[in-house]
């Protein structure tokens, strides 16, 4: 599972004892990571194995691209994670477990 946390534009990324202060957004299995990368809704150098991060801005582009995408449920399960992210103007952080 990939989880997904809201976290600040900060510059500062928060470590993975750290993951009980964030709030958690939801998180996608490997299966819907991957469909997503080959719909080219999420980019294929994000690696469902490695810790990564999505500012506001990237899931702003993010939001874009999934618009064509209406009636798809692998992205409208994304789309209510960076729902999430969007409401309270931030990003999230991604950890793989």
């Amino acid at each position: 599972m990939l989880d997904f946390y809201i976290a600040s534009d900060s510059k500062e990324k928060p470590k993975p004892d750290m993951l009980n202060t964030l709030e958690y957004a939801g998180g996608l299995e490997f299966e819907m990571f991957e469909r997503l990368v080959r719909k080219e809704i999420i980019d294929s150098r994000f690696d469902f194995y490695s810790d990564f991060r999505w500012g506001s801005k990237m899931i702003k582009q993010i939001d874009m691209k999934i618009r064509e995408y209406n009636d798809d449920s692998d992205v409208v399960y994304l789309k209510k994670i960076l729902d999430k992210a969007q409401n309270l103007k931030a990003g999230l952080i991604a950890y793989g477990d």
